[in-house]
């Protein structure tokens, strides 16, 4: 309620009040009452206007403060959010900068030759790209926030001691550090390779250090190359021949002791020199045209020419000079390797003099071998001459002498003693054996001397015709058995039915007494020939008499027991020999024996 207002209902009161309290007023009293009343209406009315205008005034400037202040308002609201939106684009646009910046850093790490590691400020891993999972053995996953120590353990080479760890050192120090020589990395599962590497502090911009990268790298390769090139210097060093190095222009740059022995002068005297020194003056046109042919990239090998000694002696030199390149491939000089022939040349004219020697004595030798084949020629011609007259002229007494005894026996066997009977009887056994000796020496030498030519021979026919000849290798006398179907193999027929039937002729004879003789014939492939076997149930043979069985005149058994010449087994061999086969036995005394003849295929 206004203030006017109020004062107006005040001063009815009051009246109200005086005309109900006193009912003797004057007249006088009233008109006083009624001009102060009055006067205070007037300035009530006054104020209350006074007021009104001041209140209205009041809330136009309020209605405008707050309209400004709304305005005010509203355009530092508009200007703080430009510029928090313009802070949060930037701040945006800085994260994605990062991420990108980060993302290109992994991406980068990832994608080196070089293995690299970061840690934390306390050395426990953090990162760990391909390479350096690939040479620790540990992957990214399992080695995050282990210490490094773990992951990565450097040993060593020489003592085996283990290697203080480089972000260790970083740690302490603060600034970058490297490995020594020769270090080698023990990966997870116990793989020890060589490596080189260097650490790094990671700082803050305030220079707080807030971690440790380490990149390191296999230098395996590197050390092998390393070691071969120190070998390769040390062999150049240490060789016997002058291995030396010049220049296009010929000037020596290199001097090894080889040189040094073969030529006299040291490294200091001879390099920085004309390689024209070492050349005659007679070579020296041919110095300079190796040299012109070394630098159109030409290689030399095994050039023979002559070269000077410190002490003027000539010596006689092998070269092989090849030009040196550099890493574009321009020929900047050459090496020679020089050997001292010298020795080799006076050697290859003492054994050309020997040879022209030796030659002139091998035709002498040939012409008396000559001479000497001629006469042995001719004397093998008159011994078998005499062989064949000698063989004819014994069997015609050996038949007299076994025909007129068996008519004695024949005629006149119950006029004489028993004892007379025998003798006769052991004379005919002994015309029949001799005869057979000379058949067989007869035999052996027709195989020495007559023409051999293999031709695929049926052996199966050849073995049945053998049998069908022969009654005493038919039944009931023997059983053979033949474990058809043979193939044909390739050689001679005579000589082969002479092998076949002397080999069927032991096997029918050598037996116990009362034994029934049993034989198996069958083939078999060897080495891309046919191995023919002829397996009995004989006496067998020891392995002492096997050695010998099929030289000339050997018996294992006496005439007693077993007749024979001693030679059947002999002529087995020299006819396989000259058929270009090979003939075996396996046997043991009391179990049989198993011949074999081994001769090439017909179809090979």
């Amino acid at each position: 309620m206004k203030p006017a207002k109020r004062l107006m209902i005040v001063l009815f009161s009051i009246a109200a009040l005086l005309l109900i309290g006193s009912v003797v007023i004057d007249y006088e009293i009233m008109d006083q009452i009624r001009d102060q009343t009055a006067r205070l209406e007037t300035s009530a009315r006054t104020r209350f206007e006074t007021a009104d205008r001041i209140a209205y005034q009041a809330a136009r400037v309020r209605t405008a403060t707050f309209v400004a202040s709304g305005l005010a308002c509203l355009v530092f609201l508009g200007w703080m959010f430009r510029k928090i939106s313009l802070e949060i684009e930037n701040r945006e646009a800085a994260v994605r900068e990062a991420r990108q910046q980060k993302e290109l850093f992994s991406k980068t790490l990832t994608s080196i030759g070089d293995a690299v590691i970061a840690t934390d400020s306390e050395g426990r891993v953090t990162f760990m790209n391909p390479v350096a999972e690939r040479l620790t053995g540990w992957n990214q996953h399992e080695a995050f926030g282990v210490p490094l120590e773990r992951s990565f353990k450097i040993l060593n080479e020489a003592t085996r001691q283990v290697v203080e760890n480089p972000v260790t050192k970083v740690r302490q120090t603060g600034v970058v550090v490297g490995l020594a020589n020769h270090t080698i990395l023990v990966a997870k599962d116990g793989a020890e390779r060589p490596i080189a590497d260097s650490a790094a502090p990671i700082r803050e911009p305030d220079g707080n250090l807030t971690g440790v990268v380490l990149v390191f790298r296999d230098v395996t390769a590197r050390r092998a190359a390393e070691m071969t090139a120190q070998k390769l210097a040390a062999i150049v060093e240490n060789a016997d021949d002058a291995i030396i190095g010049k220049s296009l222009e010929g000037t020596i740059q290199s001097w090894n002791l080889g040189a040094e022995s073969i030529f006299g002068y040291t490294a200091n005297e001879a390099i920085g020199q004309s390689i024209m020194m070492l050349v005659p003056d007679d070579k020296k046109k041919e110095e300079l045209e190796i040299l012109s042919r070394l630098k159109n990239g030409e290689r030399i090998q095994h050039y023979q020419t002559v070269r000077i000694c410190k002490d003027k002696r000539r010596i006689d030199v092998s070269l092989t000079i090849s030009p040196v390149r550099d890493s574009t491939g321009r020929i900047v000089g050459a090496s020679k390797i020089a050997r001292d022939i010298t020795a080799q040349k006076e050697t290859e004219k003492t054994l050309h003099e020997t040879q022209r020697q030796l030659q002139v004595r091998a035709q002498e030798l040939e012409a008396a071998v000559g001479a000497r084949t001629e006469q042995l020629r001719s004397t093998v011609t008159e011994l078998e001459a005499f062989c064949y007259s000698l063989s004819h002229d014994m069997r015609a007494p050996l038949r007299a002498i076994q025909s007129y005894s068996e008519l004695v026996l024949e005629n006149d066997a119950q006029k004489m003693g028993a004892a007379s009977t025998d003798y006769l009887k052991n004379v005919i056994k002994s015309a029949v054996r001799v005869d057979r000796l000379i058949q067989d020496v007869l035999a052996y030498t027709r195989l020495s001397r007559q023409d051999i030519v293999l031709e695929p021979v049926d052996v199966e026919r050849l073995i049945q015709d053998i049998i069908q000849e022969r009654p005493e290798l038919q039944k009931p006398k023997a059983e053979i058995r033949i474990e058809g179907p043979l193939p044909p193999i390739m050689g001679h027929g005579a000589s082969l039915t002479q092998c076949i039937s002397n080999l069927l002729d032991n096997a029918v004879k050598f037996v116990a007494p009362g034994v029934k003789p049993q034989i198996r014939i069958y083939t078999e492939p060897v080495d891309h020939k046919m191995r023919l076997w002829f397996e009995d149930n004989g006496i067998g043979i020891d392995k002492a008499s096997q050695t010998k069985l099929f030289e000339m005149f050997q018996r294992v058994h006496g005439n007693h027991q077993y007749e024979g010449t001693g030679i059947g087994l002999a002529i087995v061999r020299k006819a396989v020999d000259r058929m270009k086969g090979e003939v075996g036995v396996e046997s043991e005394t009391g179990k049989g024996s198993r011949f074999w003849l081994q001769l090439r295929k017909a179809d090979e």
